[in-house]
């Protein structure tokens, strides 16, 4: 019986609190499947539960309000817990210690079940209290990966900025020690978290074999897992008349191949999808420094298991010779690369020229559409 019992406490106390924290969390962030081993199922049962366990337990014992507050118990001090547990505990353990103790079994029993019953109560909200900040903090778990305090503070600041950094550090920790596992990782790469001012511009490759592009609007996940994405704006490549052109001994240029496509929103299923290429466009005029998705990629465990997503960072540039705009990509990969001149070829006078780019270059150039 007793073991019976334990096994319902620890349901109770580990399974079920874990398993709140997750639903709620889910409204913030989409969340991730686990296929776990039983000593990760409890490492992080643990990490959810330690604060609000010993939380609720000082407010059951010692705050005036939660200690009486639900389901009151008279004679409810420190030797009278103790009394009644051990009575319980030695009654279950025991078939001999029940019979000596039957007429305060029941009580005590009694008792300790409404103590318990209050304990869990509070337990479970603040579990979910729990889950509700973090879900909040983790919803920006891009931007407080690369919080950077300002090292023009003053000496008098000194203590300030230190107290900082180690909030900075903390949080840091947080996220990816705590908080990660939790999150899908389509979530921050699929908005606009890792470069603020950008939209997410996707080109994406069915099996139908036709090349699809278009700006992220919104995206779709079940049981932890890409399910589908919104296109605005979709366009898609006609294929077999550039090739044509070419065969024909002309330069075709690849934008006068583009044909918009009669949606407004354009839907894709993830089975679908051979491969898939984001594009971090500025909404702006200013150029984004890949930096912040190369060191997201190099650090965070979230990019594990990224399968067919390739990212990169589109780059503007302009030609020396015409004054063409134009765009390149930019490989935003695990590590970092020296800033050096690569060379590419103009898309209108086909003249080379060097252009100062932080990685390789993955794509193009492509004319300004």
């Amino acid at each position: 019986m007793l073991a019976l019992v334990l096994s319902v406490l620890l349901t109770v106390y580990l399974v079920v609190p874990e398993a709140i924290f997750k639903f709620i969390f889910g409204f913030y962030i989409p969340t991730r499947t686990f296929v776990l081993t039983g000593t990760e199922t409890a490492y992080r049962a643990v990490l959810v539960a330690f604060l609000p366990f010993w939380f609720s337990l000082a407010l059951c014992w010692y705050v005036p309000g939660p200690r009486h507050w639900p389901f009151p118990v008279e004679h409810n001090s420190v030797q009278q817990r103790r009394t009644d547990y051990k009575t319980v505990a030695s009654g279950l353990y025991s078939e001999a210690e029940y019979a000596k103790s039957k007429t305060e079994f029941w009580p005590a029993f009694t008792r300790c079940s409404r103590r318990q019953v209050r304990l869990i109560l509070w337990y479970f909200l603040l579990v979910a209290l729990e889950a509700w900040i973090t879900g909040f903090v983790a919803s920006s778990y891009a931007r407080l990966k690369n919080v950077q305090t300002d090292s023009s503070l003053s000496v008098a600041k000194t203590l300030l900025n230190r107290i900082s950094r180690w909030l900075t550090d903390l949080r840091k920790w947080l996220n990816d020690r705590f908080l990660s596992p939790y999150i899908s990782h389509w979530h921050p790469l699929l908005t606009p978290n890792l470069l603020s001012d950008t939209e997410i511009q996707a080109d994406v490759l069915c099996t139908n074999e036709v090349l699809y592009q278009g700006t992220i609007s919104q995206y779709f996940m079940k049981d932890g897992d890409l399910s589908g994405i919104i296109l605005q704006k979709p366009r898609r490549f006609n294929r077999a008349l550039f090739l044509k052109a070419k065969e024909e001994g002309q330069k075709p240029d690849k934008k006068n191949y583009w044909v918009p496509i009669p949606s407004q929103h354009l839907y894709f299923f993830a089975e679908k999808i051979i491969n898939m290429n984001l594009s971090y466009v500025t909404v702006s005029d200013k150029i984004r420094d890949p930096a912040n998705i190369e060191k997201f990629l190099a650090d965070s465990p979230l990019a594990e298991g990224l399968g067919k997503l390739r990212v990169y960072v589109a780059m503007p540039v302009e030609c020396p010779h015409c004054k063409t705009k134009q765009t390149v990509h930019v490989a935003a990969k695990p590590g970092f690369a020296q800033m050096g001149d690569q060379t590419i070829t103009c898309v209108q006078c086909r003249k080379d020229f060097p252009v100062l780019v932080p990685d390789k270059i993955v794509g193009g150039p492509f004319a300004d559409s």
